[in-house]
């Protein structure tokens, strides 16, 4: 909110940070979700460009820009992550697991967003049945939302669009180490899916589904989620420990 995408553009070039020149760069868009703003957008961000998101988010802040309950945070993970050594698991396997987990988790991954993105027009979750269905869509090998809908917090349209799955629940930031920290988040949520065999429904401490029961977010859970993304390996304890305390600070 606040800056124009020339505006927007013009600040992270002014930053020294390439913005709409091309692949590989930033980009500022038009976004009709919101009014009097833009949608930055940055480039496929590897773990040496991550930081990036730091330099960015302090440019546009010097600039004027600012977040409400109108702005999101979306994070793109490449589909090809899904894919893995293990022959006996195929990447639509892979995808029908993370769905199945994200939802079955979400009161716990809904402890690290503010609750102005729970029960969101444009990130909506998924209740048991649903999931499942979408689950069994997907391990069929069909990309995308079995009921067409890109508006849910884990967004499988973006599969056909930009290759990627697309995780919609955080509000919108402009804090470069809470924008670091979800991302590392989404990834090792969907590493730990795919490569580690972590499964949300059978996790001690984690209730599946609870949010259909009222229940919205909870941190006890978050914290043993995020203590089994650490234990296998998949996301840096450190990482760890600053999202429970995200999450502790959300939740007084």
């Amino acid at each position: 909110q606040g800056l124009s995408p020339a505006m927007a553009s013009r600040s992270l070039n002014n930053a020294g940070i390439d913005c709409d020149a091309g692949d590989g760069t930033w980009s500022s868009k038009y976004d009709g979700s919101v009014s009097n703003g833009a949608e930055v957008i940055s480039p496929i961000l590897t773990t040496a460009r991550l930081n990036e998101a730091h330099k960015v988010a302090k440019a546009l802040t010097s600039s004027g820009a600012r977040v409400d309950r109108a702005t999101g945070f979306h994070v793109h993970i490449g589909i090809q992550s899904l894919a893995t050594p293990d022959s006996n698991r195929t990447p639509a396997n892979n995808l029908a697991s993370l769905v199945i987990n994200w939802y079955a988790a979400h009161h716990a991954i809904a402890a690290l967003v503010a609750p102005s993105r729970l029960n969101n027009r444009y990130c909506r979750v998924l209740g048991e049945a649903d999931a499942m269905t979408q689950a069994d869509y997907s391990s069929n090998g069909n990309r995308g939302a079995w009921n067409g809908n890109r508006y849910v917090s884990l967004n499988l349209e973006s599969m056909d669009r930009h290759g990627t799955v697309e995780a919609r629940l955080h509000q919108g930031t402009l804090n470069g180490v809470k924008a670091i920290a979800w991302s590392q988040f989404i990834a090792a949520f969907i590493d730990a899916t795919s490569n580690k065999g972590l499964n949300a429904l059978d996790m001690v401490g984690i209730n599946p589904f609870c949010h259909e029961r009222g229940i919205y977010r909870s941190v006890n859970e978050c914290h043993t989620l995020l203590d089994a993304l650490v234990g296998l390996g998949s996301l840096n304890a450190s990482t760890g420990d600053w999202l429970k305390n995200r999450a502790d600070g959300l939740n007084r």
